[in-house]
């Protein structure tokens, strides 16, 4: 089963500070296939390309995050990582 697992060494300009995580599906020891996540300021979840630390991350509200990570679940986004 995937689980969250530490990012090393992704720390983007615009989000300074925060503890981000990629699933464990990822290929370990490279920021190169994975999307990050974190816990940011006002009970918001931050999103970030790993390959691009000089991007400014997307902030959603929590809601709006399991709603996408329960889509994902049920097969919903299948179509778009073939």
């Amino acid at each position: 089963m995937a689980k969250a697992v530490a990012i090393e060494g992704f720390n983007p300009k615009a989000m300074p500070g925060l503890h981000w995580v990629k699933s464990s599906e990822s290929t370990p020891g490279t920021l190169d296939d994975c999307v990050g996540l974190a816990e940011a300021a006002n009970n918001m979840v931050a999103i970030a390309d790993t390959k691009d630390a000089g991007a400014t991350p997307l902030v959603f509200r929590r809601s709006e995050i399991a709603a996408l990570i329960e889509g994902a679940k049920a097969g919903n986004f299948d179509h778009l990582t073939v």
